[in-house]
């Protein structure tokens, strides 16, 4: 795995999930690269097409929503801290 900045993915999957994780949890995780290669593993698993989310599949859109939320609640995803400052907005 490259060493990219989090807050610039060079990979369309990853920029798509850094976009989907700041919709679906507000803001409320921090950026790690291996735990997107863990949503994008577990999305595969289950069945989902990164082809088909490309193209506008519903179902496999809700598929990878539904991946990311569990993954979240199962604490799979690093959360941030309330008392951090939020780097990439750069409020202090």
């Amino acid at each position: 795995m490259s060493t990219s900045d989090p807050r610039t993915p060079s990979r369309s999957d990853y920029r798509l999930l850094q976009r989907l994780f700041g919709s679906l949890l507000g803001g409320k995780v921090e950026h790690v690269p291996s735990e997107y290669d863990l949503v994008l593993r577990i999305f595969e698993k289950a069945g989902g097409s990164w082809e088909q989310v490309y193209l506008g599949s519903p179902g496999d859109i809700d598929l990878l929503k539904r991946v990311i939320r569990r993954a979240y609640k199962a604490n799979k995803i690093t959360k941030k801290h309330k008392w951090e400052p939020d780097v990439a907005s750069g409020i202090s």
